[in-house]
């Protein structure tokens, strides 16, 4: 597990974080990384392929190509979004270029990476590969922001409402097969949304061991109100009461205005 974490620049707006990544009840090894406030205003969680060779260090090539990217960028959020394009592909390359000298059949990770405007614009962007989440928390409602890159949502786009629903519970074998992952192909495809940034409005950036045994609805409930920590500390309460049976990683962020 890779946790980096330095002090953002200063803007108009703050952003305080918390966060957790630990290995469960279950594996014997955590797979995850975070990268958490850097330079840049950048956040990501990164789950290493759990069929694939070494995805602990695969997701840690993700977090580190991320921060060695963004750490050039000069608070244009134009120029940090192409930045955090050029670590995702740079990770890629690596995680990709190892495990074929390797003779590894499959190595990669997932990634999901939110990245703040730091003029105040009350803008952000969302990049993401896999199954790795982004849900926004307003008003005590969770909305999921990225849509799982696995052949149960693939699938399940094609089909009626009743059954593109069972082709995306977690429960449904397809629900974890992943259509794309950083590394596991020549050059990564990630999906991008931007998204506006309101005061008190509050983000959790979650592995699939965080999301596989929480509903929408009760991650509404546990993350809509008290401080940060305790909300990380409901959180994670919450998963081991469920048998945490994955690794488990989150960032929980909370935006508001500078005074």
């Amino acid at each position: 597990m890779v946790i980096r974490k330095v002090e953002p620049r200063g803007g108009d707006r703050w952003i305080s974080a918390v966060k957790m990544s630990e290995t469960g009840l279950v594996r014997a090894e955590n797979q995850d990384s975070l990268l958490v406030g850097s330079i840049s205003g950048i956040y990501c969680v990164a789950d290493g392929m759990g069929g694939g060779e070494e995805g602990a260090k695969a997701s840690a090539i993700v977090c580190e190509e991320i921060y060695r990217a963004a750490s050039k960028a000069d608070c244009n959020f134009v120029a940090l979004m192409e930045l955090v394009e050029i670590g995702l592909q740079s990770a890629n390359e690596r995680i990709f270029t190892y495990a074929k000298s390797r003779g590894y059949r499959q190595m990669g990770s997932t990634a999901a990476v939110l990245a703040f405007d730091e003029q105040g614009s009350g803008r952000a962007a969302i990049c993401h590969v896999g199954d790795t989440r982004v849900y926004r928390i307003r008003a005590g409602l969770a909305t999921q922001l990225t849509r799982d890159h696995t052949v149960g949502t693939e699938l399940g786009a094609l089909l009626s409402p009743k059954h593109a629903d069972d082709m995306k519970e977690r429960s449904h074998p397809l629900a974890h097969v992943l259509t794309r992952a950083v590394g596991t192909d020549r050059r990564v495809n990630p999906e991008w949304r931007k998204i506006d940034v309101e005061d008190g409005d509050r983000y959790l950036i979650c592995s699939d061991g965080v999301h596989d045994v929480m509903s929408d609805a009760m991650i509404g409930f546990l993350t809509g109100y008290g401080k940060l920590e305790d909300v990380k500390k409901r959180l994670a309460a919450a998963i081991v009461d469920k048998g945490a049976p994955d690794n488990y990683s989150f960032i929980m962020l909370e935006a508001g205005a500078k005074g």
